[in-house]
């Protein structure tokens, strides 16, 4: 009978040993699985999941600037409307502050947005509708000096012949 609880316990105690060593294998296996799983695809999906943030920050960003954008063209249009109503000959200087007020309404918001070069199309604009203000404006004066020019010409050619006909 003592022979047989031995042999039983041998049994027993190298049984103990196999479900050890599966219990340390199954540990080690579940672990390496487990590490693997964090580093190669965790963070690869961590990565597509950033990416897929910025992507639609990306496509939200659009979308305000398109917002901008249709926000200002009924101001720009406004602005062009303006312009091309304008007459410097009227000298009516409270349009010409509204025309250059709208100008820096446009202007402004490159000022609020500089970090994207996207919005540098609307300081662009505004320098544009400028320089076609200050344009007719020059235009306006360099009519007018050669308006008085001619009449100077004029009158300048009227006393010359009235000399003439004087000493004849």
């Amino acid at each position: 009978a003592m022979e047989y609880r031995k042999e039983r316990h041998k049994v027993t105690h190298s049984q103990e040993k196999i479900i050890g060593l599966v219990y340390v294998v199954a540990i080690f296996l579940l672990s390496t699985g487990l590490c693997g799983y964090i580093l190669f695809f965790s963070t690869n999906n961590y990565q597509t999941l950033k990416g897929k943030k910025a992507i639609l920050e990306q496509i939200q960003r659009v979308r305000v600037f398109e917002k901008e954008q249709a926000e200002q063209m009924d101001k720009i249009e406004l602005i062009n409307t303006k312009i091309a109503q304008f007459d410097p000959s009227l000298k009516a200087i409270y349009e010409k502050q509204e025309i250059t007020l709208l100008l820096g309404e446009v202007r402004n918001v490159y000022v609020q947005h500089k970090w994207d070069n996207r919005y540098k199309i609307f300081e662009q604009m505004a320098i544009f509708y400028e320089l076609q203000l200050l344009d007719k404006d020059r235009l306006w004066n360099i009519q007018q000096n050669i308006e008085k020019f001619k009449s100077d010409l004029e009158r300048c050619r009227a006393n010359t012949e009235n000399r003439r006909n004087n000493l004849q």
